[in-house]
Parts: C-alpha cells; structure tokens; sequence
C-alpha cells in the first residue's frame, strides 16, 4: 500500500485512494485492514496530495491557456485568467514543487531498499509541507477567485510572503523572483528602446492619458526630474496641453502615455513610477523622431549596454531591493535628464525663448506696444477689412524699427492676425 500512496500523492489515484473534486484525496472507507487511526494519519497526508493535484492542475490549466490564447486571440477567455506574469507565477510555482516530487522519488529509494519502514516515516518526512502547500493553495485560489492580473499578481504574492513562516515566505520569495523577471524585461524594453511590450495590459504604464489622475491623489512628494525643477506632474501636464492643442500638426507616432496605478505593485513608490513613464516616453519620442543617424541612441549616451546589465544584475538578485532598483532607475533617468537640458537649454537656447515670449506675448517690451498703438489707432477704431491684418503688421514692424529693436530675424516670426467677418473663419 505505500507505493499506492506514493502514487496518489504524486497525483495517481486509483482505488485504495480515491479523488474526489470537492472533497480532494482520500482513503477508501471500506478498507476492513486499516485501523481509525491509521485513516486518519493517511488522510492527513492525502491533503498533500490533493493540494498538489490542484497545484498540477493549476499550472496546466493555465501555462496551455497562455499558449492557446496565444494563436488563438478571438477565442473567448473561459476563466479570465491570462497573461505572461501568470505564466511566470505558474513557472515559479512549479519549481517549488520540485522538492515535493523529490522527496517522493526519495521515499520510493528507500522503501525499496527497506521494506520495513512504516507510514509515520512518510510523515515524517513530508512533514515540512504541511506548513508550506496551504499557504500558498492560498495564494493559488485568490488569484483564481479574484482574476488577479498582471502586476497585481507581484502585489498578492508579495503581501502573502510577509509573513511569520520561514518556508512559506522563503518559497513565495523564489516565486516571486520569478514573477519579477518579466517586470524587468518589460522595463529594459520601453525605458531602453521605448517599447511598451503589454499585450494584455498587464504592465503599469499603458497608452493613452491617465484615467482621473489617480497619481495625482497620493500624499507624496512630486519628485524633480533634473529639467531645471520640473517634475513628472508638470511635464505630464504640460504634453497633455501639448496633444491638444497641436494634435493635428503632430506626427501619427507621437503617443501618450500614463501611469496605471492600480498595477502597481505597494512596494514600488509612485515617485518611481514616475521616472520610469518619463524616461521611456523620452526614449520612445527620441526613437521615433530622430532621423539622423550620428544622433541615434544618443539620449542614453550609447549606455544600452550597462543599463541593461544593470536590469539583469536586479533581476537575478533573489529578493526585491527598493534602494537597488531605484538607484538604477535614477541612474538611467538622470542621463536622459541631462541629454534632454542640453537639447533644450544649450541647444534649442530655451532662455532665450522664454525672454521672446516675455518680451513680446507678455508685454515686456512696454515701449514697443505704446508706439504700435499711437501707429495703428486710427486702423483699430474703423472696423476691419481685408487690408487691416495687413496695415497692421506693417505699422508693428514700423514700430519695431522706431523703437531699434535690432533682431532682425525675429521679425518675420511675429505676425499679428485681426479677424473680420468676411473672413473664412478655420
């Protein structure tokens, strides 16, 4: 009877052990050979096997699911459940049923080598996962009950793996490790070369504008981008006014992109959120705009390389390390920040644009407009005609001239329009 119950805890029922879909694995009743108490301890190690049933269960169910759903994305999803990071989470899982089915093959050695042994000594022996397999069939029935997706799958199994148990936290941990391999291949891809690989929405950062400024509601600090004390709020803001205003005129790949906050895992801080959407939307408009080819790559200084040896050198680290994984991040983030003030302040001269739109958008050139309005006061009291936008500028240009506004190639970048009725209002 031991191979027997050897079998069934390995998941091969037959008739002394039965299996039930409710009830799970359990001895036959009508056994006339086995004590009560004999029962009982057998039942006691049928809850092993069931919980491995279900584990094997789990992981084919779903590992094939993903395949399936793979080829065939028109079918319908039966479960709800799917994704790479359940996949992942399956992978993790099955590796740590590799001591259990190692312990068994043991069992098996040593049963054949003393037939003599009794089943206390399979107890014995299997003892250390009766602390580990509820704990973590616990994890395995809340992601199915809830349909827990994508990253919020690192949040469930990281809250369970805080806990007072050392083999139960130190095997979510490996599971969890697992789980956050595909995180750091998602983040090489889009904070690296701007691609945001997320079939299934799995990721924290996704297309399109934020859903209600969830982020905006959170009582941390907003965190300074290096862009002369922007932040990742401000300059979000400012693009959102960016895409509308000037949606036409833009190019079809510009995107926008938004934090989806409720993927994000508790132990990850918004303000690293935030880095990691402005870094990679930095990359990808840099990726997708920049035609020359001596400036290719030239936002991360040619440093792919290292940073995504960094990523990796994370990512085979067995416990998530918040300082590690930020110092990274800010180490990416900061060359892009830099890249990014050289473009616009040395470059672009952006003071210099700013004093143009004090000067003349704001007024700060007083004089200049005082002199405009003595010019063209007699235009602006009729009402307007087809020549009046046109007399207009002539009389600021007259202006400028008086006032020895000596830019010359700032001229033709200012014209003034004035709407009439017969105009062709766009």
């Amino acid at each position: 009877m031991i191979h027997e119950l050897l079998l069934a805890l390995s998941g091969y029922t037959g008739t002394i052990f039965t299996w039930n879909k409710r009830a799970g694995l359990q001895v036959s009743q009508d056994l006339p050979f086995l004590h009560p108490s004999e029962t009982s301890v057998l039942n006691r190690l049928c809850k092993l096997g069931s919980d491995y049933i279900r584990f094997t269960e789990f992981i084919e169910q779903h590992t094939g699911h993903v395949h399936q759903q793979e080829h065939h994305t028109n079918q319908p999803n039966q479960t709800g459940l799917h994704g790479v990071y359940l996949r992942a989470f399956c992978t993790g899982l099955d590796s740590m049923l590799q001591p259990y089915r190692q312990a068994l093959l043991d069992l098996e050695q040593e049963f054949l080598g003393d037939p003599h042994l009794t089943i206390s000594h399979v107890t014995y022996k299997l003892d250390q996962f009766q602390l580990l397999f509820p704990s973590v069939i616990v994890v395995v029935e809340t992601i199915k009950s809830q349909k827990i997706h994508g990253c919020q799958i690192l949040e469930t199994v990281y809250k369970h793996s805080c806990g007072g148990l050392p083999p139960v936290r130190v095997a979510l941990e490996k599971i969890l490790a697992v789980c956050h391999g595909v995180m750091y291949k998602q983040l090489a891809a889009w904070m690296l070369h701007g691609l945001l690989l997320d079939q299934s929405e799995e990721f924290f950062i996704k297309q399109g504008p934020s859903a209600g400024g969830a982020a905006a509601n959170q009582d941390e600090e907003e965190e300074d981008l290096g862009l002369g004390g922007l932040s990742g709020k401000q300059l979000r803001e400012l693009q959102d006014l960016r895409l509308i205003e000037e949606e036409s005129m833009l190019a079809p790949s510009l995107q926008q992109f938004s934090l989806r906050t409720e993927m994000l895992p508790s132990y990850i801080p918004i303000r690293v959120a935030e880095k990691i959407l402005f870094v990679g939307e930095s990359v990808q408009m840099f990726e997708n705009h920049n035609h020359s080819p001596s400036r290719a790559g030239s936002i991360l200084k040619h440093q792919e390389d290292a940073f995504a040896a960094e990523l990796h050198r994370l990512k085979q680290q067995p416990l998530f390390s918040l300082v590690d994984f930020e110092n990274v991040i800010d180490g990416i983030r900061s060359t892009v920040a830099e890249h990014l003030w050289t473009l616009m302040v040395e470059e672009a001269d952006l003071l210099e644009q700013l004093k143009i739109i004090k000067d003349f958008y704001l007024l700060g050139r007083g004089e200049l407009y005082q002199v405009f309005i003595d010019l063209a006061q007699h235009m602006l009291k009729a009402p307007p005609t087809a020549v009046t936008e046109h007399d207009v500028n002539v009389a600021f240009q007259q202006a400028a001239h008086k006032v020895l506004l000596d830019d010359d190639n700032l001229l033709p970048l200012l014209h003034l329009t004035v709407d009439y009725q017969g105009k062709d209002s766009k």
